[in-house]
């Protein structure tokens, strides 16, 4: 197994005590504190088809999943869940995915599509 499959296996790991039934996981990504080269891993933020959920030690928080994390820019790329983190370019993949995924939920008329089950 790689270092893709690895990380993909962890956040989804993460997530699976803290979904509601039937959920499903989009994508997910590592978020940090700190400054400069003096970061800690913070949370774990998973997109779901139904909310963004950031997972860290103080527990697990739930964000409305039209919430968009912007294009990633730098080495680090600063997003705003209750306070603000920034994710490393090793997770722009991810980010990006996010955000398309939510894009391609979106009807054309701007409303959320149903979700189906």
């Amino acid at each position: 197994m790689g270092y893709q499959e690895r990380r993909v296996e962890l956040i989804a790991k993460r997530a699976a005590p803290h979904l509601e039934p039937g959920e499903k996981v989009q994508t997910g990504f590592i978020a940090l504190t700190g400054w400069l080269i003096f970061t800690v891993p913070e949370c774990t933020v998973v997109a779901t088809d139904r909310a963004i959920l950031a997972i860290g030690r103080d527990g697990t928080r739930r964000f409305p999943r039209e919430t968009r994390f912007g294009r990633p820019t730098g080495l680090y790329h600063k997003i705003y869940l209750g306070r603000g983190y920034k994710v490393h370019r090793q997770y722009y993949r991810e980010i990006a995915a996010a955000d398309d995924v939510l894009r391609e939920m979106r009807a054309p008329d701007g409303q959320p599509r149903p979700v189906e089950e």
